[in-house]
């Protein structure tokens, strides 16, 4: 009799077991599911942003080709402020 208790009981244990894994597995795919598609977003994000980058570079260069001397004026007061600001004591 003790052993027909023992092998219902390991049998239900070996179903829980079953499902255990079961939610396990799951679990894991979505986890996985939800990372491969964070890396697909953060992928095209830093696409655009670099195409932003460059972008902006661009536009800059062909300011200062333009605007020479505006170009130089800026650089040299941002410079003189920058060496103010990092001066103070």
């Amino acid at each position: 009799m003790a052993t027909t208790t023992n092998t219902g009981n390991g049998t239900q244990q070996k179903q829980q077991m079953d499902r255990l894994a079961e939610q396990a597995h799951g679990a894991i795919d979505r986890a996985s599911q939800t990372a491969a598609q964070v890396a697909e977003r953060l992928s095209a994000r830093s696409e655009e942003w670099l195409a932003m980058k460059d972008d902006y570079v661009e536009s800059a260069r062909e300011y200062v080709k333009e605007n020479p001397l505006m170009a130089l004026g800026i650089a040299l007061a941002a410079g003189y402020l920058f060496g103010k600001i990092t001066s103070w004591r």
